[in-house]
């Protein structure tokens, strides 16, 4: 399992994003992808499966040029940040992953162990999206994209709606994950998941830096690209950061 970008450079309209960049993601492992708002995360990502084509530089995912979405449907899945669920429809947490997983095959158990393994209580399975808090319809998504069992994850701000306790349970499970698939999350909170990270990518104004966790998690570093949003606080360097 391996992402490789290639002096990839990305522009939404007139706007250059990033510029040559160059990184290896290979699995299994867990990869973060941080930086202010508005650096790329998210535009890295819809890049990396095809939806954003690059003015220069390619993507490589598995030996298979990404041209398109198209061609790297079945080995890698995407949880976006923002989406829209048919929260008025008359449909169940149980039916919306149930419905994705019959067409794809799989049978009730493995429903119910990604609802389980994702920390869905049972009490909520058989709720309508439409009563769902947005910490739990962010596990639903996660859950609906794990269901696609693809060998690489692409989570965008994964952490989103959910509360304290949560996050950490959440961590711990996306953790596991990565011991088994190539898992690539944007983060605003790279501590989260430090323990499981590979490496860093921190995308920026002027560049983007790449490296193990020790490299990146500097002031040196993350002062370039964060500016006073970036302190260090008894020998640790922390990230001020919103969401």
């Amino acid at each position: 399992m391996q992402v490789k970008l290639e002096s990839v450079t990305v522009k939404r309209g007139d706007k250059v994003v990033f510029k040559d960049l160059t990184a290896v993601f290979s699995g299994p492992g867990l990869y973060q992808v941080i930086g202010p708002n508005g650096s790329g995360k998210t535009t890295l990502l819809l890049t990396i499966i095809g939806r954003i084509k690059p003015v220069h530089g390619r993507v490589i995912i598995d030996n298979i040029i990404v041209k398109n979405s198209k061609l790297v449907k079945g080995l890698i899945s995407y949880m976006p940040q923002h989406y829209i669920i048919p929260v008025d429809a008359p449909i169940t947490l149980y039916e919306f992953i149930e419905n994705l997983a019959g067409v794809l095959g799989k049978n009730s158990n493995s429903v119910e162990e990604i609802l389980k393994l994702t920390g869905i209580s049972k009490e909520y399975w058989f709720k309508k999206l439409s009563q769902l808090s947005g910490g739990l319809l962010q596990r639903t998504m996660l859950a609906r994209t794990l269901i696609l069992d693809t060998p690489i994850i692409l989570l965008d701000e994964p952490f989103s709606n959910i509360d304290p306790e949560g996050k950490v349970e959440l961590s711990e499970y996306i953790g596991k994950l990565s011991e088994k698939k190539l898992v690539i999350t944007t983060s605003h909170d790279p501590t989260l998941l430090l323990e499981y990270t590979e490496k860093i990518l921190v995308l920026g104004p002027g560049g983007y830096a790449f490296g193990d966790v020790e490299e990146i998690l500097k002031i040196e570093v993350l002062g370039k690209f964060y500016k006073k949003c970036a302190i260090e606080l008894q020998r640790h360097v922390h990230v001020i950061d919103w969401h």
